[in-house]
């Protein structure tokens, strides 16, 4: 079922439906190496990734989108409630009254504002070097060019097949362990730049860990 990124992709929707989904996680479960038959329960360690999946793909987004739902359909009523003040108003006497439309709007998205507590920027380092470095972190083109980079990533992940040759699998191991390197220099130039500000930001701790365990995988595929 994971021969392939379309076919991994099936099975694991498969798996979150659950339609079916039991008998992809016991022949996970049996699975050995390739090109090997299967041995009943060979393969203990699939149960705590298809838990995993099931809890964090299936019931998490499930909840997920009936958050969005929910939020959109409290948004949708307070709208209601305003546009019923509003008639009121109209009729019995407000201050509104004598705003226009645009300047309830603008009045609605003030009050959102002053309700919210600003963000402080983070401080520009006063040391020469950290502050080129801090200036080139932080421009736009700087993150467009990681995400653009993130995005080549998962395209040279998903090329991976089963049956690759050995030549095309060294050429996306190398091109993976380039990657690995890029994204490490990302994360050393925004703690370098940021200090103790990079920890601030929760992106920034998803980063890490992503280079963390990406270094760590590489190091055990050797």
């Amino acid at each position: 079922h994971f021969d392939n990124v379309g076919s991994g992709y099936l099975a694991l929707l498969q798996v979150a439906t659950f339609k079916g989904w039991m008998d992809i996680m016991y022949a996970a479960i049996d699975s050995r190496r390739v090109e090997d038959q299967p041995i009943y329960e060979d393969n203990l360690y699939m149960y705590i990734y298809f838990v995993i999946f099931i809890i964090f793909g299936s019931f998490f987004t499930l909840n997920l989108f009936i958050g969005v739902i929910i939020d959109n359909f409290n948004q949708q009523k307070k709208k209601n409630c305003y546009q019923i003040f509003c008639f009121s108003s109209l009729y019995f006497g407000g201050q509104d009254i004598f705003m226009t439309e645009e300047q309830k709007k603008y009045y609605n998205a003030m009050k959102k504002l002053g309700s919210k507590k600003p963000q402080k920027p983070i401080p520009r380092p006063q040391n020469k070097i950290q502050g080129l470095v801090f200036d080139f972190v932080t421009q736009q083109v700087f993150d467009i060019s990681i995400m653009i980079l993130i995005c080549l990533n998962m395209v040279t992940m998903m090329v991976e097949t089963d049956d690759q040759s050995k030549d095309t699998e060294d050429v996306l191991y190398w091109v993976n362990f380039v990657f690995i390197v890029v994204f490490t220099g990302e994360f050393l130039l925004k703690l370098f730049a940021l200090r103790h500000y990079y920890f601030t930001n929760g992106w920034n701790v998803f980063d890490v860990v992503v280079v963390i365990l990406s270094i760590v995988g590489k190091y055990l595929a050797l």
